[in-house]
C-alpha cells in the first residue's frame, strides 16, 4: 500500500522529468521508510510527525540489517530529498539536521587489460561475424554508452583518408558531443559499408525488429563469449576500459572527460584509481624470486 504523502511526493518528481529509475528508487526507499517507521511509532508515517530521532534510528537499523553504505545513504538521500520538499511546500515549517551518509571507499571500475583487449578482438575476429566485431572495436575506440552506440546513424559518422568524427546526438543529460575516431574506429565503420549508407538517416547497427537494443547487444555479447574465460566482459567496461587507456597514455583528464561526456571531472579521475590488477602488477615488479 502507497502511503499518500510519498504518491505525491513522487508525482511532483516526476513533473521535474526524474528519470524513471530514480523514482523508483525513490519509491523503494521511502516504502522501507515507511514500514519501519509504522513497525516502530505505531502510527502511518506523514511528513509533520517525522522527527530527528526517527531518521538516526533508522540508519541504525539499516547499518544493523547489513546494508551496503551505498544503499543505506541512498536510502538517507530519499529521506532528505522528501523533507526538503516538504519545507520547500511548506507542508512541514521547521527544519533539522539529518544525519550525516556514511563514508566508503570508491572501489575503481572494472576495465580491461591490454591482454584481456587483444583476446576480445580475437575472439571476434574468429567467430567472423562482421557487425559484432565493429561493435566492440567502435566501443573500445569511442568510448560510447551502450544506448549511444544504438541511437547512431549513418548521418552522425563522417570518415576521411586520415580522420573522422562521430556525434553523439542523445547522450546521458541530453547532452551533444563530437567524438573523434581512430584508425581501428574508422575501419570498423568501413567494414559496415559506410560508403552505401553514408548521410543516410537509416540507424547503424539493426537488430532482427528494427534498430538494435542496448539489451540486445548485451544478449550479443553473452552469445559470443558466455563459454569462453572471456565470459566476465560487460559491454560497459569497454567504455571504463577506453577511459583508462587514454588515462594511461597520459591523456589530460579534461580531454577524457570530453570525449566520454562527463558532466563532472571527478567522474573522469576515477580511472586514476588502481584496480586490484594494477596493484598486484605493482608488487610483482620488486619481487626477486622466479
Amino acid at each position: 500500500m502507497t502511503i499518500k504523502v510519498i504518491s505525491t511526493f513522487i508525482n511532483y518528481q516526476k513533473e521535474l522529468q526524474k528519470s524513471d529509475r530514480t523514482l523508483q528508487s525513490y519509491q523503494s526507499d521511502l516504502q522501507v521508510f515507511a514500514q519501519w517507521f509504522k513497525e516502530n511509532n505505531n502510527e502511518t508515517l506523514s511528513l509533520v510527525k517525522i522527527t530527528p530521532t526517527d531518521v538516526r534510528h533508522f540508519k541504525r537499523y539499516l547499518i544493523d540489517s547489513g546494508f551496503k553504505p551505498s544503499t543505506i545513504s541512498r536510502k538517507l538521500l530519499s529521506i532528505k530529498y522528501l523533507l526538503e520538499w516538504g519545507w520547500q511546500t511548506k507542508r512541514i515549517q521547521y527544519r533539522f539536521p539529518l544525519p550525516k551518509l556514511l563514508k566508503q571507499v570508491q572501489s575503481a571500475p572494472k576495465w580491461l587489460k591490454k591482454t584481456e583487449q587483444h583476446a576480445l578482438v580475437r575472439h571476434f575476429e574468429q567467430i567472423g561475424l562482421v557487425r559484432d566485431l565493429a561493435i566492440v572495436k567502435i566501443l573500445l575506440n569511442t568510448g560510447l554508452r551502450v544506448q549511444e552506440l544504438c541511437n547512431l546513424k549513418w548521418s552522425d559518422i563522417k570518415l576521411f583518408e586520415r580522420k573522422g568524427s562521430l556525434i553523439v546526438r542523445n547522450s546521458k543529460g541530453e547532452k551533444y558531443r563530437t567524438v573523434p575516431l581512430n584508425k581501428d574506429a574508422r575501419n570498423a565503420f568501413q567494414s559496415l559499408n559506410y560508403q552505401n549508407y553514408k548521410g543516410s538517416d537509416k540507424f547503424v547497427f539493426q537488430g532482427q525488429r528494427g534498430p538494435l537494443t542496448p539489451r540486445g547487444v548485451q544478449l550479443m555479447l553473452n552469445r559470443h563469449i558466455s563459454k569462453s574465460n572471456l565470459s566476465h566482459i560487460s559491454p560497459h567496461q569497454l567504455r571504463h576500459t577506453f577511459c583508462k587507456n587514454l588515462v594511461n597514455a597520459n591523456v589530460s583528464l579534461e580531454k577524457v572527460a570530453l570525449l566520454a561526456g562527463h558532466e563532472k571531472l571527478d567522474t573522469t579521475k576515477i580511472y586514476c584509481k588502481p584496480s586490484q590488477s594494477d596493484l598486484n602488477d605493482a608488487v610483482s615488479l620488486i619481487g626477486e624470486e622466479e
